[in-house]
């Protein structure tokens, strides 16, 4: 009799410490030992991993392109105005928050979003999604850096979807931004668009729901896809998610660069992994 082979999510127990964020020191102390055994990029074997590096630290993109999502941003810090909204990461707790706390804390920092557009300019997708849209400043940075894409980004809050909305209008750009719960909107959106070329997840930073949205977006991969995942280093179960996500045997090349964790889906390549200093 076959056995149902089991999920990534079935292998690892549910635990309060799975979930919990890392505090500062545990932060630092993983930040250098990554920088101690990452590879400095001019020694990666892969040419495509090699080309995507090169491209990030020798032919950077023009950064003016992305003064007024710089300026939208500083405008944001600013604004001490407040928004209620429900945390559907908390059971849909009702919370209220500064404009300006969300900008600081949710938004991803202007070098990171840099990265992002760096790495969506190299793999030049057809169609893209983005889960975690917070104020848009990171869907900003990848449009204008590949106007020709189809991109979709879903939110969770429909609050924060129309801050989102409103700030992306006012630097002339249209999202497809699917609101409600990820477990939702994600297999309506991927049924919807049949393929996607790249996946940027910065949602639930949790292992079960990570893992759950590996094997969805994996599925609708193209051959020579990209999945990004944020924060990595976040907590034992995001951890734990994404050494599972590696060792799958769909993914070909993997690179930890500690803020962010990428895969490929690449036929014929030889599978790799590299710790890679940006």
């Amino acid at each position: 009799m076959l056995r149902k082979k089991k999920s990534l999510s079935q292998k690892v127990p549910k635990t309060n410490q799975m979930h919990k964020p890392y505090g500062l020191l545990k932060r630092i102390w993983l930040w250098i030992v990554f920088w101690v055994n990452a590879k400095p990029w001019q020694t990666i074997h892969s040419p495509y991993i090699y080309k995507l590096v090169e491209k990030i630290n020798k032919t950077p993109l023009d950064r003016s392109k992305f003064r007024s999502v710089e300026n939208l941003r500083r405008s944001l810090r600013g604004d001490d105005s407040t928004v209620t909204f429900s945390d559907l990461g908390q059971n849909g707790l009702k919370r209220e928050r500064k404009i300006s706390d969300i900008a600081k804390t949710s938004a991803k920092n202007r070098v990171l979003c840099f990265i992002l557009a760096e790495i969506i300019d190299y793999v030049k997708p057809e169609v893209a999604i983005e889960l975690g849209t917070s104020l848009g400043i990171s869907y900003a940075y990848q449009a204008i850096t590949s106007p020709e894409t189809t991109f979709y980004t879903l939110e969770g809050s429909k609050e924060i979807a129309e801050l989102a909305s409103q700030n992306l209008n006012s630097l002339g750009l249209f999202a497809n931004i699917k609101i409600g719960h990820f477990d939702n909107t994600l297999p309506s959106v991927l049924e919807d668009l049949k393929t996607i070329d790249y996946a940027f997840v910065d949602g639930n930073h949790q292992y079960e729901p990570t893992v759950n949205y590996f094997e969805q977006l994996v599925s609708h991969l193209t051959p020579n896809g990209c999945i990004i995942f944020d924060d990595i280093y976040w907590s034992n179960g995001m951890q734990q998610a994404w050494k599972e996500i590696i060792k799958d045997k769909r993914v070909t090349l993997s690179v930890d660069c500690y803020h962010f964790g990428l895969v490929f889906i690449r036929p014929g390549v030889v599978k790799q992994h590299f710790n890679v200093r940006l």
